[in-house]
């Protein structure tokens, strides 16, 4: 449901990132909290944050309460805000470079650059809603 791979969903288990419950005969069976879950922690691995950090939080939106929300809003605005920090400076890097590109090569990186700017307009949406 999520192609992760079940090796990668046992270690996030082992991380404590997910809490499945247990049958009678030991399967794991997930939630569809754990697929919300699942989601976040894509969410912020895209924004390169170590998955320690992913833990906390989701610890903190477990908990539910609003100082929470608060600080959990707080986190995410420095994350995307260090995020949009280091992709200008990587910007102003590259200029010089992408103006001495032929349009085929212009193209080829702006559908790169457009993936994480995509990606930056997800998080600000998810930090709105």
């Amino acid at each position: 449901m999520t192609d992760i791979s079940k090796r990668t969903i046992d270690y996030y288990t082992q991380l404590g990132l997910l809490n499945p419950m247990r049958t009678d005969s030991n399967y794991r069976l997930y939630s569809e909290d754990s697929l919300q879950t699942l989601k976040l922690v894509d969410h912020y691995k895209k924004m390169n944050m170590p998955l320690e950090e992913i833990k906390n939080l989701i610890v903190l939106l477990n908990s539910k309460t609003t100082a929470v929300d608060e600080m959990i809003m707080k986190k995410h605005v420095e994350q995307i805000s260090e995020y949009m920090h280091h992709l200008e400076m990587e910007i102003k890097e590259l200029r010089p470079i992408l103006e001495n590109l032929d349009g085929k090569q212009k193209e080829l990186i702006l559908k790169r650059l457009s993936n994480q700017g995509s990606a930056l307009a997800q998080s600000l949406l998810y930090l709105i809603s």
